[in-house]
């Protein structure tokens, strides 16, 4: 739906440590301390080996599920270009996910003040 504002905006993320994955019908929650990202749309979890599996909501298209391996990692780098936005996580793993130009949004990232970033 939109585009991910600067990476100056998001600063707010590094640091912050994966409590909680959840997983749901339409999206994935990932759960930070103090912070929260819900992503509706494709995203792609990048291990430290380099291996990509690639997730959005269509069942034909889920790879296995290793997000999990997150729980516990700290934020520790935050990157944007316009339409992804990629986290790397102290063990090296990245969490890149996608937005578009579409009617419909991809997610939204919940900061520390309750402001809700759509994308």
């Amino acid at each position: 739906m939109h585009p991910f504002p600067p990476a100056s905006r998001l600063q707010f993320l590094v640091g912050k440590e994966v409590l909680q994955v959840v997983l749901g019908f339409w999206r994935f929650q990932f759960d930070f301390d103090g912070t929260s990202m819900a992503v509706e749309g494709d995203f792609e979890h990048v291990d430290s080996t380099g291996t990509i599996r690639q997730h959005n909501n269509d069942a034909d298209r889920l790879s296995p599920l290793c997000v999990h391996h997150l729980l516990g990692q700290a934020i520790q780098h935050v990157a944007v270009e316009p339409f992804c936005l990629t986290l790397t996580f102290t063990c090296g793993d990245k969490l890149r996910v996608f937005s578009n130009e579409g009617q419909f949004e991809c997610g939204q990232i919940c900061d520390e003040e309750g402001e809700l970033i759509v994308f």
